[in-house]
């Protein structure tokens, strides 16, 4: 359970970053068809959903993994990789001081706290996932008793219902409208139009995919963001698709059945698709104002969505190594922007010689080590900081220096002198 909810977690942070860009994107594109902003959600779902990417250059998702299991079971001195410097500045020297295990501790602290988020996590998703299945028991027996609209419907998926008081939506494989028996003549038109508009466009099965992965990733913020606006922008643009060819005064009549079913109607987490669900307000001055969109701004919206989709839907390519590389038999000094990695370099040194070392870590983590033939004169598999030392060296012969990174960032410096 651990390890699953680790590997979401990464999902989910790395898809914070898209639902991020989405936001001010869809102010951006307040001209285009409303149809385009659920579009961008459908590719956040994309990334929620896919536990593979493909890595490229080009990706504007700062770090797949930010945290990754081996840190979490095995780490002396736990770090997270956000792959951002600045973040990773402030946050490992906490992380680190109050996570790392104490010594002979037979299990990892940071270990311990990500079972236990995982067991909350799997509780949170059963309850809401229960808590949605209620609301849907609950309105199944809530309309058993509808009748049939079959003058209006031969179709026979528009029902009247007296428990009713606003159009909504239920089912998913046999979908229907229900309606209050109470429904006025000039609102049926319009009102059965919209949720017509809903079937058409299958909106009735997004949403529940969305709650779904709602359910999954409850204990993100950013992913109660996208759901909420994602529940907006269906019915916007379900409101288009409706008055696209209508004239002035259809779009009136329109918004006037809006205003008569839509303020009976509370917001509630996981109803069913209906009129009413969003601001009354915004929704008529949307539909008021409504102008078709021109070829350009359609044109212009689909290449934003591709270009979204193809910065955010891929990952960082895991670069080795980023940086200059100096080495021969008296020294060794590397210089990185990036080190994930594995190097070593053999030194000729004689009895009486000094290796000065300098490591000098910016970000990350790395691990040195240095040998004489099968005997080890310095060990450290856990350096987070800076740290500078010298070795005096007792037997001539050849030392072999290899440092290991891990995201790291900074300097290495093994330098031959000699005693004064």
């Amino acid at each position: 359970m651990d390890m699953i909810f680790l590997k979401l977690l990464n999902m989910g942070l790395a898809a914070g970053w898209l639902i991020l860009a989405i936001l001010p994107l869809r102010i951006l594109l307040k001209k285009a068809p409303k149809r385009v902003c659920c579009v961008l959600w459908g590719i956040a779902a994309l990334r929620l959903v896919c536990p593979l990417s493909l890595r490229a250059p080009f990706s504007l998702i700062p770090s797949a993994e930010i945290l990754n299991a081996h840190t979490v079971q095995y780490a002396r001195r736990p770090t997270v990789n956000t792959g951002i410097l600045l973040i990773n500045r402030t946050l490992n020297p906490i992380i680190s001081r109050t996570l790392s295990p104490a010594p002979g501790a037979s299990v990892n602290p940071l270990h311990v706290w990500i079972f236990a988020a995982g067991i909350l996590w799997a509780v949170g998703a059963v309850l809401l996932l229960c808590y949605g299945m209620f609301r849907y028991l609950r309105l199944r027996i809530k309309v058993r008793e509808a009748v049939p609209f079959e003058e209006f419907s031969p179709s026979k998926n528009l029902w009247l219902c007296d428990a009713v008081s606003s159009p909504f939506i239920l089912g998913l494989l046999k979908p229907r409208i229900f309606l209050p028996s109470g429904i006025g003549a000039d609102e049926l038109v319009y009102v059965t139009a919209h949720e017509q508009a809903h079937l058409q466009r299958k909106d009735h099965w997004w949403k529940w995919l969305g709650y779904l992965l709602l359910t999954v990733y409850w204990f993100h913020p950013l992913v109660w963001a996208a759901y909420v606006l994602f529940c907006r922008d269906l019915e916007l643009a379900c409101d288009e698709k409706v008055v696209r060819d209508f004239d002035g005064a259809e779009k009136k009549a329109y918004a006037h059945a809006l205003v008569s079913c839509g303020m009976q109607r509370k917001t509630v987490l996981s109803c069913p698709l209906a009129f009413g669900e969003i601001d009354v307000k915004e929704r008529v001055k949307t539909i008021l104002n409504y102008k078709k969109p021109g070829p350009g701004v359609t044109a212009a919206a689909t290449v934003l969505c591709f270009l979204l989709a193809l910065c955010f839907l891929t990952d960082p390519p895991v670069s080795e190594f980023t940086g200059s590389r100096n080495g021969n038999d008296s020294e060794f000094v590397m210089v990185f922007r990036k080190f994930n990695a594995t190097d070593s370099q053999n030194l000729t040194l004689e009895a009486g010689d000094v290796l000065n070392a300098a490591i000098i870590l910016d970000d990350g983590r790395m691990a040195v080590k240095i040998r004489y033939g099968d005997a080890v004169i310095y060990d450290n598999q856990e350096l987070l900081v800076s740290e500078i030392f010298d070795l005096e060296i007792a037997q001539s012969g050849i030392y072999t220096v290899e440092v290991t990174g891990e995201h790291a960032r900074g300097r290495v410096s093994f330098t031959r002198s000699r005693l004064s």
